[in-house]
């Protein structure tokens, strides 16, 4: 349950990011407020899925090691491994390109009539994408995959 409440919230939070930052790049447009909230709350599965293809990627790679480390030694993974490996390579993946996702939002919210114009709105959001990535990271990592 607390899997739905945490992938949830940080649903809203992006959408509320978004919509908020639509009143800067689009004042007084509900649907450039629509567009942004919902483009940073879908750019969360977007990078998730992005560490997915990665992991599916190297995946032949960790298998044929940890195939010869079994033949070698007699376990697949070393004893003194501790913690999550990959956990710094997620973070190097996900956080920019959320920024860059965001960034690309903010030029779309940017191009509606009034506001900071296409290339100010695209900045603001890129910038504020790449610190809510920063944050939001580790609900993504810890609860995203979890069945």
């Amino acid at each position: 349950m607390k899997q739905v409440f945490y992938g949830f919230g940080v649903f809203v939070v992006a959408f509320l990011i978004g919509a908020g930052l639509a009143r800067f790049g689009a004042p007084g447009d509900d649907t450039a407020m629509l567009i942004g909230g919902g483009m940073l709350a879908v750019g969360l599965v977007l990078g998730y899925k992005a560490l997915e293809a990665v992991a599916l990627l190297f995946a032949p790679v960790v298998l044929a090691r940890m195939a010869v480390r079994w033949a070698a030694t007699g376990s697949p993974v070393p004893r003194d491994q501790r913690g999550e490996r990959g956990v710094w390579l997620a973070r190097l993946i996900f956080i920019p390109l959320y920024g860059a996702y965001s960034l690309v939002t903010g030029a779309i919210v940017g191009a509606f009539p009034g506001g900071y114009g296409l290339f100010l709105t695209g900045l603001l959001y890129g910038v504020v994408g790449l610190v809510f990535a920063g944050l939001a990271i580790g609900v993504v990592l810890k609860w995203f995959g979890e069945n």
